[in-house]
């Protein structure tokens, strides 16, 4: 019996290797490298992130690749490749500082062809653990089918945070939007609800809230949100806005405010307050800096200057005038007051529009994105994202990260090593997440797709990711809980003419 044990073990290994795929010992050489899908070559990654699953792109009977790593090489066979999770992260592991390459040869009928090898770059910066985004149909108008969810950047692994279906199946549904944390954690974060049982759910301190934030002094509820990483404050805009849609552009659609102000709400006092709100002026897109003193806005100047039409009106047939400007002012935590405006950058005299300040978490650059004209450059296909030095003034785009497609919201990781955001590169339509390194030199380097375990993943798809965030922890709230909060009463605050309680 233990000699057919032994024979049968042998047997085994023999057609375990017979079965294993081979690097073929004939080929021919080709001066390209293959097609693969998502686009990988050239990227650099953290040594801390999910298996690049991609796809060979090329036509053909049979595929090989060869991965090399550290002097050691696995082979895997068919169009698509995928490394085994405890693998990759072995070989991620030997890998920072250095590359990891690739052979890829695909069977014609002419035989086997060996393109030219490609590799990515390890970065030994690691990544925050998680990022979280909502998830949204290809609708304008359509609230049906809304979700925010975190993601685990080391696995595939997906949760939901919050579903919108959760509350209520009514008519109206509900919009959710805006999550945002302070400081990478969760203990304090939001998300708005709007229509049916609106509000803003807050968590203050691990507590969470329903929070009514409009007040008779203020334009609207809160959106936009910027946690101080310092002091329990949040800055928010408040903002009138609207659609307009175009059917010979290929911006397809405009969101327009035609009213905007930056208030400041105290969660320990259920007050909010006033920052900029010049009536004649848009301001948007609150972001504080990392010291907690400093409040970066952007803001443009209202075209009404026809006194027989609407502001809605105008803002219509002039909707490429809308040029924001980056503006910040100073705090003192102590007293509550806020000093004189300070222009940090004038994009509206070169003919463009800065929009979604974010300040690195050293404090030494702001990374906005710019187009021509106009606040949602979601859907504006000449956007791009640039980087600002905070001291010397000086901004360039990120080339490396950038496509011809729209660039936008994009957020930095803890470390300030790493950015997220989201483009429509792929197809023009549906907005993917993107990574890129961000070198000392105030550099990226080329951007890569989110990975997923399939490579075809986004081939089907239908759902738009905006608004990515990092996090250091994952949400532990439940999404019943959230429901739950969202079914009962909202807080409501208060005006107040300054930011108190400290």
């Amino acid at each position: 019996m233990k000699n057919i044990s032994v024979y049968l073990f042998a047997l085994a290994v023999v057609l375990l290797a017979a079965c294993s795929p081979s690097v073929p010992g004939e080929y021919a050489k080709v001066e390209s490298e293959p097609q693969i899908y998502p686009q990988y070559a050239g990227v650099t990654i953290p040594c801390n992130i999910a298996p690049l699953t991609f796809r060979i792109d090329e036509e053909g009977s049979d595929y090989v690749t060869r991965i090399t790593c550290s002097g050691n090489s696995m082979v895997v066979g068919g169009k698509e490749v995928a490394v085994p999770a405890d693998e990759w992260a072995a070989m991620l592991g030997k890998a920072k500082g250095g590359t990891v390459d690739f052979e890829v040869f695909v069977k014609t009928a002419g035989g086997w062809k060996a393109y030219a090898p490609f590799s990515f770059f390890v970065s030994a910066d690691e990544i925050d653990p998680y990022i979280s985004y909502r998830l949204i149909p290809p609708s304008y108008v359509a609230y049906e089918k809304l979700s925010i969810c975190q993601r685990e950047l080391s696995s595939y692994e997906e949760d939901v945070i919050y579903n919108n279906m959760l509350a209520s199946a009514e008519p109206d549904g509900q919009c959710i939007n805006c999550h945002a944390y302070k400081d990478y954690k969760t203990d304090n974060m939001q998300f708005h609800v709007r229509q049916y049982k609106g509000g803003t759910v807050f968590v203050h301190n691990g507590n969470v809230k329903k929070i009514d934030m409009k007040t008779d002094s203020t334009i609207s509820a809160g959106v936009y949100p910027s946690f101080n990483p310092k002091y329990d404050v949040v800055a928010y805009s408040v903002n009138s806005t609207g659609q307009i849609f175009h059917t010979r552009n290929s911006n397809k659609v405009e969101v327009q405010d035609k009213a905007s102000d930056v208030i400041i709400y105290n969660p320990a006092k259920e007050t909010v307050t006033h920052v900029a709100n010049n009536p004649d002026e848009l301001e948007v897109f609150p972001a504080w800096a990392p010291d907690g003193k400093t409040l970066y806005y952007c803001s443009s100047m209202l075209p009404h200057s026809d006194t027989t039409l609407t502001v809605e009106s105008e803002m219509i047939m002039r909707y490429k005038e809308v040029k924001y400007d980056l503006f910040r002012r100073s705090w003192n935590p102590e007293t509550g007051e806020f000093g004189a405006v300070d222009t940090v950058f004038m994009a509206s005299p070169m003919g463009k529009s800065v929009t979604f300040p974010r300040i690195s978490p050293c404090g030494k650059y702001v990374l906005f994105a710019m187009a021509e004209y106009g606040c949602f450059h979601i859907w504006h296909k000449d956007a791009d994202l640039y980087l600002m030095d905070l001291e010397t003034k000086e901004y360039w785009p990120l080339e490396k990260a950038n496509s011809e497609y729209p660039e936008s919201y994009h957020a930095w990781s803890s470390s300030g090593k790493w950015i997220l955001f989201a483009s429509r590169r792929d197809d023009s339509n549906y907005s993917r997440l993107y990574i890129a390194h961000m070198n000392p030199d105030g550099t990226a380097d080329k951007a890569f797709l989110l990975p997923q375990q399939s490579s075809d993943f986004y081939d089907f798809f239908d759902r738009s990711y905006n608004v990515p965030e990092f996090m250091t922890e994952p949400v532990t709230i439940s999404p019943q809980e959230f429901a739950e909060v969202i079914k009962g009463d909202s807080v409501k605050v208060k005006y107040s003419p300054k930011v108190n309680g400290f």
